[in-house]
């Protein structure tokens, strides 16, 4: 739950490493703020100090401390340990020594712990104003509870502003730069560096620190060391206690100072956050947008960060209304779940540590570098690593360009060449060229893609888009009042099903068919499907329709591109993968219509022993920008389809949604297609930026971490089939069976739900109602999983939501639940 507000000002503190005055000068911090409270008139505890983890003695704790220093300020201080355990060592260590004392059995119950802490703090100050400082334990990277991870990841979910205690030792600047690194590359904000000055003023590294965080706009304050330990215990406290009060009133010891920046800072935090909606509207456009609608600065989210599967983020109020939130106690972030994927980019989780790690790694080691004719490891190794996994059996050749629209555009160029090349057109001025595809594709919106797609809102206002090619209507696999059916669409024209099996539970309504099923895995079950009636009826209408647009309409195509399994942006749409598994059948058979020679039947009968390396018929390119690489639960759709393409496309996903990057991989023989001793006949296609190594580097740290992940729980929601997803199917069986809803799918990642609606479409407003008023709604319990909202975009009238690959089940249940609770409440 991220944490911010108006009137509580809440830090986090960190030390370079253990032995650097971290408490001691969290205690300075303390009393400062209680000090500035006290000149305000204000009473009461109003300061907490809160140690999630503390280890040693009740007597030594860090808590024992603050109060035994406070001074004059004790009854404006409240601290608090969260777990304490008695041994002086690492938190993970001394909780193992300690069976008896409360464990978290969660890294994450720790987080909601002091969520709950601070909230509860909250509560008791109302709207008055107060502090709170957070003190970790031991150094940046001391470890967590549950290792492998250390405090600095496990408290990551926060985000709290964060004050870094360096060093003043000998090495103290190195290990102070590798801490204020690691906050960086973690996303923390470094709100300000305190460093005590060593007592001989030998080794002054506070005098090079304060210049080093200078420069990057840090504010940097020395703090001079506290009196030596002589004496009796009596006279080391008072000299103490005089320390300390000299720190409050000299503005020159930095503490004091840095309380002043930390009110200042806060305050300027959540006016920048209030003003940002109405900057973004004066200076954005943004995509797939109509400003005309949305113009208004409770329209817009500001995301103040991201993690895991949550946006932090921050929306204003409509004019008139107070920006603040109504409730004195409601934080002003609030975790909304990115339920369209960031646009179906992400999957790792939002600042996954190894994919960052990862990219800062690459970014230190290269930057960016040329490629053409040159080479860089993370480049040469992520097609390596492409072609022995989606491409092995049939790719050779790897072509890298930024994002999925461009590798759609590099597709369609290696294709119509190769296919112009083979049937003697290529480069003929005017020709008109075709592309087979299925009607609701979406493949990008750059001129090329739209081309490949039929007119839709997306490219109709697009004055070059002409739609070349012809698209079927596909037929669906979605849930209809609990059952897995299989229904035809519009506008194509379906002959009777006759009374073959296909038929046995098959119903009609004169326009198409609908044929229910008892599992979703009978309907994903090619190996026996490809040889039923079915397949026959399929192949037959496709074939059909290819005599009609060659022999009678003279049409001429030069490939074949489909998204493989679903139409994303079309609206989710999971096809029949008999259909598409048919389709790619009956084009590489056709090579009599498409300019070739042979037989269709010959040709259709030989496709068992197909050269895999050699495209015939048509190139078949599947666009699997969106569905590749485990988004549905399988690496490649050649796995479903049972058919390898020539050409494919992977991007979003290959990144872990982290950079843009796309990949298209292509057989030998397309390849080939362009080798001549003249450069005119190369692949004239790239961008400044082609296998940029940082992008190639996450790629593979991605692909990485997905290796070896079974979903075993996951695949158990669906009692063990081929076919399965992290959303349960007695889930979607009960959607499917609402008023209002005509049918609801899930596959992998992604849950679609389509909403009745005599408009449809992309045009529909049916879905963003449902999403605005599911949106409105906090869910969860800080018993299971912390509070969060839903965030998702609409497609039309179909409502869609997208986890990660690594999305906890309680979070995935506790959205299963609101939505089944408001599908019936309406």
């Amino acid at each position: 739950m991220p944490l911010l507000y108006p009137n509580l000002r809440i830090s986090q503190v960190f030390g370079a490493n253990t032995d650097v005055g971290k408490t001691l000068l969290t205690t300075a911090l303390v009393r400062s703020t209680a000090l500035r409270y006290k000149r305000q008139g204000l009473d009461g505890q109003k300061v907490l100090y809160l140690k999630p983890v503390s280890t040693g003695p009740d007597s030594e704790s860090d808590v024992s401390y603050v109060l035994r220093n406070a001074g004059d300020h004790r009854k404006m201080i409240k601290a608090e340990n969260l777990y304490q355990y008695r041994e002086p060592m690492s938190p993970h260590l001394a909780a193992r020594l300690a069976r008896d004392l409360p464990f978290p059995k969660e890294n994450d119950i720790l987080v909601r712990a002091v969520t709950s802490s601070i909230q509860s703090f909250k509560s008791q100050i109302g709207s008055s104003k107060g502090s709170v400082f957070v003190e970790t334990a031991g150094g940046v990277h001391s470890p967590a509870l549950h290792p492998p991870h250390t405090q600095s990841t496990f408290l990551r979910p926060l985000r709290l502003p964060s004050i870094l205690i360096a060093s003043p030792h000998l090495g103290g600047i190195s290990t102070t730069l590798t801490s204020y690194e690691s906050l960086l590359v973690r996303g923390y904000s470094i709100s300000a560096v305190l460093c005590l000055q060593d007592r001989e003023n030998y080794y002054r590294n506070h005098e090079f620190l304060s210049e080093y965080f200078g420069e990057r706009g840090i504010k940097c304050w020395s703090v001079p060391p506290p009196p030596e330990k002589r004496g009796t215990l009596q006279e080391d406290t008072t000299r103490l206690g005089e320390w300390y009060e000299s720190l409050e009133t000299d503005h020159e010891s930095g503490v004091s100072a840095c309380v002043d920046w930390l009110e200042k800072e806060h305050g300027d935090r959540i006016e920048e956050l209030d003003g940002m909606a109405e900057r973004t509207l004066n200076t954005v456009w943004y995509p797939f947008t109509q400003h005309g609608i949305v113009n208004k600065k409770e329209d817009i989210m500001i995301v103040d960060s991201a993690h895991d599967d949550f946006f932090d983020a921050y929306y204003s109020k409509p004019k008139g209304e107070s920006s603040r939130p109504t409730s004195a106690d409601q934080s002003l972030l609030r975790p909304y779940f990115d339920g369209s994927a960031s646009w179906f980019t992400q999957s790792h989780g939002h600042a996954s540590e190894p994919l960052t790690l990862a990219a800062a790694s690459a970014a230190g080691r290269y930057g960016h570098v040329l490629f053409p004719s040159g080479s860089n490891k993370p480049a040469l190794e992520l097609a390596e690593k492409l072609l022995e996994t989606v491409g092995q059996g049939w790719a050779e050749r790897v072509f890298y360009s930024d994002d999925g629209s461009t590798g759609v555009e590099v597709a369609l160029k290696m294709a119509l060449r190769a296919a112009g090349r083979r049937y003697g057109w290529d480069g003929v001025d005017g020709e008109e060229v075709g592309v087979i595809g299925l009607r609701g594709g979406y493949h990008g919106d750059t001129i090329g893609s739209m081309d490949a797609t039929p007119a839709s809102t997306y490219n109709t206002a697009v004055d070059w888009y002409k739609g070349r090619g012809h698209w079927f209507s596909p037929t669906i696999v979605t849930y209809v009042n609990g059952r897995p059916t299989v229904y035809t669409t519009s506008p194509d024209t379906w002959a009777p099903l006759d009374s073959s099996d296909a038929a046995l539970d098959a119903s009609s309504d004169g326009s198409g068919w609908s044929i229910g099923f008892d599992k979703l895995d009978n309907i994903y079950d090619l190996s026996t499907r490809l040889s039923t009636p079915m397949a026959d009826y399929y192949r037959r209408h496709i074939r059909l329709t290819f005599e009609d647009l060659v022999l009678k309409q003279g049409k001429r195509f030069g490939a074949m591109m489909i998204e493989p399994t679903c139409l994303g942006a079309g609206g989710m749409v999971f096809v029949d993968p008999l259909f598409q598994a048919c389709l790619v059948e009956v084009v590489r058979s056709s090579s009599d219509l498409f300019g070739g020679s042979g037989s269709y039947k010959d040709d259709l009968s030989g496709l068992g022993k197909r050269d895999t390396s050699e495209w015939q018929g048509l190139p078949v390119i599947y666009d699997e920008v969106f569905s590749g690489l485990h988004r549905f639960g399988y690496h490649s759709a050649a796995s479903v389809l049972h058919h390898t393409p020539d050409i494919s496309i992977y991007a979003k996903i290959l990144t872990g949604g982290l950079l843009p990057l796309a990949a298209t991989l292509a057989s030998s023989s397309i390849f080939k297609a362009f080798l001549s001793p003249h450069k005119v006949d190369a692949l004239l296609h790239g961008h400044s930026y082609t296998a940029n190594p940082v992008g190639c580097a996450v790629a593979l740290k991605s692909m990485e971490m997905m290796t070896g992940q079974t979903w075993e729980a996951e695949r158990a929601l669906w009692n063990g089939s081929q076919r399965w997803s992290f959303w349960s199917e007695a889930f979607i069986k009960n959607v499917s069976q609402a008023d209002g809803v005509k049918g609801a799918m899930a596959m992998g990642t992604v849950f679609a739900m389509e909403l009745e609606d005599a408009e449809g479409g992309y045009s529909s407003h049916r879905a963003q109602n449902f999403l605005t008023e599911l949106r409105q709604v906090q869910i969860g319990s800080e018993d299971e999983v912390t509070p969060f909202q839903i965030h998702s975009r609409p497609l039309g009238n179909v409502v869609y939501i997208m986890t990660s690959l690594f999305s906890k089940p309680e979070v995935i249940r506790t959205m299963e639940g609101e939505i089944i609770k408001k599908l019936w409440e309406t």
